[in-house]
């Protein structure tokens, strides 16, 4: 059993995972200022929660300085070097971004772990603090993508920018025409969104000439995904599945 660790910009979520089975997840959010023994602490408790034998901790991270305390938490807490994606461990796809080592490291783990769920092409598309679309082609290689600001980042700004729009919480809508401001933003995030989503893969699948496998995944997946018309698979833990599957991959050839 190992616990996948996934560093991100809003979120840290733990999993523990056995014979590629996700049997308990925890989600905390990312603060920069937590220290070493807050973050050893937080491990602790969740330890105690589950009771479980962890062989490796594996951490996949687009956080530095968050990755840097949880790493030393784990080893003094628990003995044991935590594997660092990208680092320790290789993720075994083909990267054809013009610079490979732009890429963020959550989006390579996302593409490995999508070709393990559905046939290539694949769009994968990840709802969190960014919006990301990474492209997987037939051959399995990862072929770049687009981002955008994802959709808490961009109510925040919303917010902060406007002096008489309230900020609000988005939930699942079915009126596309708001009679009050807060329906009003509501439907221009929760239908502005999905459209978005549907306008990248109906101009990547054009551009591209062909149909792809649709998998979304991400923080504010499991709501967007109530209001698309395409079909996807949606799959909340893609990234700590990614991340299980490329340690299982690292650990085969040790």
């Amino acid at each position: 059993m190992i616990l996948a660790i996934d560093i991100g910009n809003t979120t840290v979520e733990f999993g523990f995972i056995k014979d590629q089975k996700l049997l308990k997840s925890y989600k905390l959010s990312s603060n920069i200022d937590k220290t070493v023994d807050d973050w050893l602490l937080d491990l602790k408790v969740i330890f105690s929660v589950e009771n479980l034998e962890v062989q490796d901790f594996v951490i996949s991270s687009v956080v530095p300085q968050i990755e840097d305390k949880i790493s030393y938490a784990i080893k003094k807490g628990f003995n044991k070097k935590p594997l660092i994606i990208g680092k320790d461990l290789k993720v075994p796809i083909k990267n054809n971004y013009k610079n490979p080592y732009e890429v963020g490291i959550d989006r390579l783990v996302n593409a490995y772990g999508a070709i393990h769920k559905a046939n290539p092409p694949l769009i994968v598309i990840d709802l969190g603090t960014a919006i990301t679309f990474d492209i997987v082609n037939e051959k399995g290689e990862y072929e770049g993508g687009a981002i955008f600001p994802g959709i808490d980042s961009s109510i925040k700004t919303l917010f902060s920018k406007t002096s008489k729009l309230p900020m609000v919480s988005i939930n699942e809508t079915k009126n596309i025409i708001g009679k009050t401001t807060i329906e009003s933003i509501q439907s221009g995030i929760f239908f502005g969104y999905c459209s978005l989503i549907e306008g990248m893969v109906n101009r990547i699948s054009k551009h591209y000439n062909r149909d792809f496998n649709i998998i979304i995944t991400g923080g504010n997946s499991k709501l967007i995904s109530k209001g698309l018309s395409i079909k996807h698979i949606l799959d909340e833990y893609l990234s700590l599945e990614g991340i299980y599957l490329i340690y299982k991959f690292n650990h085969s050839k040790l």
